[in-house]
């Protein structure tokens, strides 16, 4: 808003103080003209009212008690028109004015009230323009150090100085992340309580609550309905609108760059996804080939396997979250796949335990009912050996689990798998089948012949015993259990 300074000293002669000599710098907020004694009731505060004093007749109670009125009211001023009623200003008015504190100014003959007026509306016009232009230059500061190298408290400090307070970004939790000024960081953590209740109310609320002299903001950082995190500011109370657009406008920019962040990661994670799968799978070879293709720092040659599941209402990025920070001692990336209801991850053997007790707080404090299974250390060309009876071992796993089959022993990955699903196969007896191929260490030709049949029906049989034990019978040390299965069971 002008202040009454300002445009005593842009009309000059058209509007000359009485009373004080200098006017004080109170803000107006409009030009009124009544004749009446008593204008207050169609003024709201703040106004300079001009007037001829054609219902002032110069008597001391008169004017004292219309200069009482008026200053009571909140105007910011009264200015006299000289020339239709009164020649000079009347001595009565002055002294009124002087004691109820009300600037007292004179608009000379023949200058018109509407000079004033129009004279007023053109500082708010051009205020309103340098207003619009600093906050215009404040966006574009904010969009430019969103855009910068290290976005996150660039963008902190800018709006920390636009709104000439202070401004923090805050973790899901509640934890400061960054804060500017240094010195704030006390206010920046007492606002942690309140981002606690904001987590409950979901992740589109927002609050504004006073903190001492100043009035704080606390909005929300969400992006496809999860939230990552909070952004704090604190000014003078009260805070203007032109502040909260520009807080507005820090939450979309720091939205987006941790949107951005978290495509760049799920990339990261969806490349060393399908090197995991490959690894998983038995390709090794292939798996090096497309991890140096993809610029991913290699396997270790042994590992070992976390795997989780029954993570009912659990996102696998919320798990990885949690594993990833664990599993960087021997400065890899972390290779995890992750597939429903289910996530496997190949890890160092010295990052293995870490990447454990993450595991196990996450279900512990999180997902009551995961399941959690460390296999033992193994060497890479025999992982996709290993993991059949490593997934048979989790789904076994009662909810809440956590076993180290390191910590058990190798007996839990090479135990013989149960004989149940041939047993009950109905379509041809596959018991007889597994024996004989035992019985000639995979010699096809004997085997087959020793069975009365042909190799390729012998193939089919082995096949289809292979997928209901869950279990490669090739592995030495799966084949041998095997047999002994079926030999204390008097079926080979």
């Amino acid at each position: 808003m002008p202040t009454l300074d300002v445009l005593v000293r842009t009309l000059g002669a058209d509007l000359a103080p009485v009373t004080p000599a200098e006017p004080p710098p109170r803000e107006v907020t409009g030009v009124h003209v009544s004749e009446l004694t008593d204008p207050t009731p169609y003024l709201s505060g703040g106004e300079l009212l001009l007037t001829t004093g054609m219902g002032l007749t110069g008597q001391t109670a008169q004017a004292r008690a219309y200069a009482a009125r008026l200053a009571g009211h909140g105007a910011s001023g009264l200015g006299i028109g000289l020339g239709p009623v009164h020649q000079q200003v009347p001595a009565t008015l002055a002294a009124a004015c002087e004691a109820a504190g009300l600037p007292l100014l004179v608009v000379p003959a023949p200058t018109p009230f509407l000079v004033v007026a129009r004279t007023y509306w053109s500082l708010l016009a051009a205020a309103g323009q340098e207003e619009l232009t600093a906050t215009l230059g404040a966006h574009r500061d904010l969009v430019r150090a969103a855009a910068g190298p290290d976005p996150v408290p660039a963008v902190v400090r800018t709006l920390a100085g636009a709104v000439e307070g202070w401004a923090a970004r805050l973790g899901p939790d509640g934890e400061v992340l960054e804060v500017w000024p240094r010195g704030r960081r006390a206010s920046a953590h007492r606002v942690a309580a309140e981002a606690a209740r904001l987590r409950v109310a979901g992740p589109h609320s927002s609050a504004t609550f006073p903190l001492g002299a100043e009035d704080v903001v606390l909005h929300p950082l969400s992006g496809r309905g999860r939230l990552s995190g909070f952004v704090a500011t604190g000014c003078p109370r009260p805070m203007q609108p032109p502040d909260r657009q520009l807080v507005l406008t820090a939450c979309a920019l720091l939205a987006l760059q941790s949107e951005q962040q978290r495509r760049g990661i799920a990339a990261s994670r969806a490349s060393r996804a399908c090197v995991a799968r490959l690894l998983l799978a038995g390709y090794v070879d292939a798996a090096r080939a497309l991890a140096a293709e993809l610029g991913l720092s290699a396997a270790p040659p042994r590992v070992r396997v976390l795997g989780l599941a029954g993570l009912t209402g659990a996102g696998a990025d919320e798990v990885l979250d949690a594993l990833e920070p664990a599993a960087a001692r021997d400065r890899r990336q972390l290779l995890a796949a992750a597939e429903p209801d289910e996530v496997w991850a190949l890890l160092g053997p010295a990052d293995a335990p870490a990447a454990l007790d993450a595991a196990r707080r996450l279900a512990t404090e999180r997902w009551t009912g995961a399941r959690t299974l460390l296999g033992a250390e193994a060497a890479l060309p025999e992982l996709h050996r290993q993991l059949p009876a490593l997934r048979r071992t989790l789904a076994a796993l009662p909810a809440g689990a956590v076993r180290d089959l390191g910590a058990d022993g190798a007996r839990g990955l090479t135990a013989a798998p149960s004989l149940e699903p041939l047993l009950h196969y109905r379509r041809t007896d596959l018991v007889p089948t597994v024996a004989a191929y035992l019985r000639h260490r995979g010699q096809w030709e004997r085997a087959a012949a020793d069975l009365g049949v042909h190799r390729n029906t012998l193939r089919h049989r082995i096949a289809t015993a292979v997928r209901l034990l869950g279990a490669d019978l090739d592995d030495p040390d799966v084949a041998s259990r095997t047999w002994l299965a079926l030999r204390e069971n008097g079926l080979a």
